[in-house]
């Protein structure tokens, strides 16, 4: 067998947008003197709706806050953080790689489709991208193998020949329900998960190539 198509993850393995998000909540929490910690951020790391940390602080707090105050400023933050961000190492090389060499490549996100296609656009990496899948594009998100299915679907590939590259426990899985090879780069709020259904673990992208990549789906 040989590799057919690479399907990337967006949020924590394209570009770290988990370190704004957790940044501008950690602020939140200090503002009332209450403490966020990366053991809470993890649940929150390539899930849908698993951790809410409103919810949470409310919860340390004892009481009801003014939402519709705060999260314009939780969000502008966040926003603020994420623009600074830039593309993971080895994550470009590694598309631009296998768009020479004939592969397809797509993104297959828990995020809604105008985060990424942003996001995507942003980093200057839409253009070398065959397709884009998001959640609301499908009926549920990871770890359900929805998003991998689709993306293996409109590229045309089985998904046997496809390798997912996700940095969360839940991204693997979903790949790993699909039919397909997960390699794990984790993050520091991921590297905290269950990443044991990984095929292959690694530090960053830059540890990766194509024939690395390729003898995975060899290994059938």
């Amino acid at each position: 067998m040989t590799l057919a198509a690479l399907i990337f993850d967006f949020d924590g393995l394209i570009v770290n947008t988990e370190g704004p998000g957790f940044i501008s909540w950690l602020e939140l929490y200090q503002r009332f003197g209450a403490t966020l910690t990366l053991d809470d951020w993890r649940h929150a790391t390539g899930y849908v709706n698993a951790f809410d940390p409103g919810l949470h602080l409310e919860k340390l707090l004892d009481r009801k806050l003014e939402w519709s105050e705060l999260m314009p400023v939780c969000q502008a933050r966040n926003w603020e953080l994420t623009l600074k961000t830039q593309v993971l190492p080895g994550i470009e090389p590694l598309i631009l790689n296998a768009k020479e060499r004939g592969l397809s490549v797509a993104v297959a996100s828990n995020s809604g489709n105008d985060w990424v296609e942003g996001g995507l656009k942003r980093l200057a990496l839409r253009e070398h991208i065959d397709a884009v899948v998001t959640r609301d594009m499908v009926l549920n998100p990871k770890p359900a193998p929805d998003v991998y299915l689709k993306a293996a679907q409109t590229l045309g590939v089985s998904p046997h020949l496809a390798v997912a590259l996700e940095d969360s426990e839940p991204g693997c899985r979903a790949a790993r329900n699909a039919g397909m090879k997960a390699v794990a780069i984790p993050t520091e709020f991921s590297e905290r998960q269950n990443l044991s259904v990984a095929d292959l673990i690694v530090r960053s992208a830059a540890e990766l190539d194509l024939e690395r990549l390729n003898a995975l789906v060899g290994e059938g």
